[in-house]
């Protein structure tokens, strides 16, 4: 999941006294996702999060994905980098039956590598991902924006914003694409299907948080994004499922 992914704790509001050297959150949410990425079937499920941050540098994390380790720097105060791994969940061929017969794709470790500048009220980034372990061997590159505002007198924080990402072969055809035996095996009888590289999704991401206290905070979150490409035109997104990808989550947060 990627809805926990949010800096939208409301950090404004009074923080505990040993933010400067430690910071840790924990929580739970109530998610609406897809079945699998091309789907237009919907499973309700529950995602735990954590943030553990060492002097804002070395940080243990959900936000952003899967859980993940990650070395971060600050070189201004408007531009800052991030270098680590995360790991990612897979698919399993029983999640729907528009994968039946094309076997599990497992990934696992991914090196994820990050850049952000803020400019104002908006934070523009970039992030480069590749798979270190799995079935899917991809990279993908993604560009964002995101303008925020703080509200009710500082408690609260709206964020929104595009992104886009580019996938590379590997991802792309291992994701969409149907090979040879995959076809001859499937349940729904797909022809093969060659995915090439190219510009993957573009969406669109909202949250709101609520600090209620200095330790507790409410999440809710929102992300849309629209298949594009061979990804749109494969048989397990054109045929069995859909471009249109939503997924949603509301979550509490209790921070340290």
């Amino acid at each position: 999941m990627t809805l926990i992914s949010s800096e939208g704790t409301a950090e404004e509001v009074k923080s505990p006294e040993n933010k400067d050297v430690w910071e840790f959150e924990l929580g739970a949410g109530a998610t609406v996702s897809p079945e699998y990425e091309g789907s237009d079937e919907y499973e309700p499920g529950a995602v735990p999060y954590f943030h553990l941050s060492w002097k804002d540098t070395v940080v243990a994390t959900t936000r952003g994905g899967g859980p993940g380790l990650y070395l971060q720097k600050s070189w201004r105060d408007d531009f800052s980098t991030s270098l680590g791994v995360r790991y990612e969940g897979g698919r399993d061929q029983d999640d729907s039956d528009a994968l039946d017969g094309l076997g599990d794709l497992d990934v696992g470790a991914v090196a994820v590598g990050n850049i952000a500048y803020e400019w104002g009220p908006v934070e523009f980034s970039a992030e480069l991902a590749h798979d270190l372990t799995g079935d899917r061997d991809g990279t993908t590159a993604t560009l964002g924006a995101e303008y925020s505002k703080m509200l009710f007198e500082n408690r609260g924080r709206f964020a929104i914003g595009p992104t886009v990402t580019w996938a590379d072969e590997e991802y792309m055809d291992n994701t969409f694409g149907i090979s040879p035996t995959q076809a001859a095996s499937s349940r729904n009888n797909y022809s093969p299907f060659d995915a090439e590289s190219g510009i993957k999704d573009v969406g669109l991401n909202a949250s709101f948080s609520y600090a209620f206290t200095e330790h507790v905070s409410v999440l809710v979150s929102g992300e849309y994004a629209r298949l594009l490409g061979d990804a749109a035109d494969s048989p397990l997104v054109d045929d069995e499922g859909s471009a249109n990808q939503f997924q949603g989550l509301v979550g509490l947060i209790y921070r340290w």
